[in-house]
Formats: C-alpha cells, structure tokens, sequence
C-alpha cells in the first residue's frame, strides 16, 4: 500500500465558507470543507455544501494487499465464514429462495457469500476479485472456478447477464466508484437488482467519537478507517450516488448484523447486545417510514 498520505489542517484565521485546495467532494464536486474527525493524523472531513463525508487519505485506487497470506489461515477463515451467516442468511431468504437466477459478487473476497448462493438450486453464482490471495482460496479451497481475478469494470461478461450484482463493503473503499456503478448497471438485466452493504456515517461517526474519547487512540480499535474507507455515506448521499447512475427506487432493508458467534461468556453478551440493536433500530425504522436509519446501509437499487 502506498503509506503516503494527505493532511488539510484548517488555520485558525479560515473563513467559514473557504475553499480548501486538495480535494473535492464526491457528489458535489466542491472543495468547502471541514473536518469532523482525525485518526492517526489523517483528516475525515465533512463537505459544507452537500454533506458528504469523505477521508482526505491518498488512498491507492486499486490496491489489491487487503487480504494478505494470513487471509487462508483457520482463524482469520473461520471468522469470514461464521462471522456473517446470519446476515448471508438473511440476504439469501429475501433475495434468493424460491427464485432462480444468475448473482455476480463484486469483491467477492475469500467467496463465502458466491459458496452460500451457489448452494440453491438454480442460482448461478459468480465473483470477481482484486486480491491474487483471495481468488486462490475461493478457487482451491472452497472450490469455485466461477470466482475471477478481475477489477468489475474490466470483468469479461456481456451486458443483461445478472440478475443480482452485490457490493459487501466494498463502495467505501472506491475513491470514484461512478465506473463501478456503470458497469454494474450495464450488467444487471432489465428487473436487475444492485445490493450494497456499507457503513452508515449517521452512525459511525457519533460511536467514533465516543471510542475515541473513552479509549483515546489505541492501534487495532476500528474507529472510521480513514486509510481504508474514501467515503462514508449517509443513506441520503448514496441514494444521490446511486441515482446519478442511473438506478431507481432506491430503498433501505435491515439484515442481522456480523456476529462472532464465539463461545466465551462475553461473546454472548455483545452477540445479545447486537440482538437487542439490531431489533430497535429496524423498530425505529419502521415507525419513522425510513427517516430514521441507525443501521448499516443494506442497499437495493433497481436499474
């Protein structure tokens, strides 16, 4: 990865309104900022214009190191299969069951969500990959030659053959993820449906805040990862994204969130926590017709 990396540092005589140099904003193209959180002496800033919140990392567009050798062992593959089998199960019961098709899972990572569709009759499941480490697993391992190194945008299928395109948190990652979302738009068939489960800025910037100021910054603690995460969307800023691209009928769907699922008495615990969440913000949800969204964003845009 390249560890070099842009800092914007407001000086104390900025007007309120100035135009910072360095970067613009996604979905405004603006460069009127101010930043809202730091980590590690890299800035998360919020745009004045339209609200976006973005990092100002010199991310690497296309880097490919995020799964490294240790991504085959037992522990870090147990986790990535046992740690979101609920919410696959979830996916798989409202988008899946009953009905037949073709999925494309773009980066698709070591291909446990490609394993778990494959596995319902007919269903035609594919992934594509950046990561040389995790195409070898998906392909050796568990198994699928459906699974191809490839960025989306260069992946070699023709327009209309997918009925489902998936994105699990991978739009965050994309510093211009526009080509991205074209391709897959160019993909789906006429009923096409695009998932995508990102993080909710609504939510982790106040629960950022809050570990910072209890535990400070400590190595290890997920606060926004700054270098990881370009962009943190609001559910109002990707239903902007996403509709510049030609998708419709954008909407929002709660599935039960990544659990552990471990066997220690604390593990419990946070898993009865996420239980009891997960439950209230899907209840706000519903009593406030979607205004009030303090979930993960669990996309569905239709072409």
């Amino acid at each position: 990865m390249n560890n070099s990396f842009v800092i914007s540092r407001p000086s104390p005589d900025r007007s309120r309104h100035s135009e910072r140099a360095g970067h613009t904003c996604l979905l405004c193209g603006r460069s009127d900022y101010r930043p809202v959180f730091e980590e590690f002496g890299i800035e998360v800033v919020r745009c004045r214009v339209c609200g976006h919140v973005f990092s100002t990392y010199a991310s690497d567009p296309h880097y490919d190191g995020f799964w490294g050798d240790e991504a085959a062992d037992g522990s870090e593959s147990t986790y990535w299969e046992r740690a979101r089998a609920r919410m696959y199960q979830d996916f798989l019961t409202r988008f899946v069951s009953g009905r037949a098709g073709r999925l494309l899972d773009m980066g698709c990572g070591l291909g446990f969500f490609v394993k778990a569709v494959s596995q319902h009759p007919g269903w035609e499941a594919h992934g594509c990959e950046i990561s040389d480490t995790a195409v070898r697993y998906a392909r050796e391992t568990l198994g699928l030659s459906t699974v191809v190194r490839t960025r989306l945008e260069d992946a070699p299928f023709p327009h209309e053959s997918f009925d489902l395109v998936t994105m699990w948190d991978v739009l965050e990652h994309l510093r211009q993820p526009d080509s991205v979302l074209e391709r897959c738009r160019e993909l789906l068939t006429k009923e096409g449906i695009c998932f995508i489960r990102t993080p909710n800025i609504d939510l982790h910037l106040p629960r950022a805040r809050v570990k910072k100021a209890v535990l400070g910054m400590q190595r290890g603690v997920p606060y926004l990862q700054a270098r990881d995460h370009c962009h943190h969307y609001s559910p109002a800023g990707i239903r902007t994204l996403l509709e510049r691209n030609g998708f419709s009928r954008v909407e929002f769907v709660h599935l039960r969130p990544v659990d552990s699922t471990l066997s220690s008495s604390r593990d419990v615990s946070r898993r009865l926590v996420r239980s009891v969440w997960f439950h209230a913000v899907r209840g706000l949800s519903a009593v406030t017709a979607g205004r009030v969204n303090l979930d993960n964003l669990f996309v569905v845009a239709r072409k």
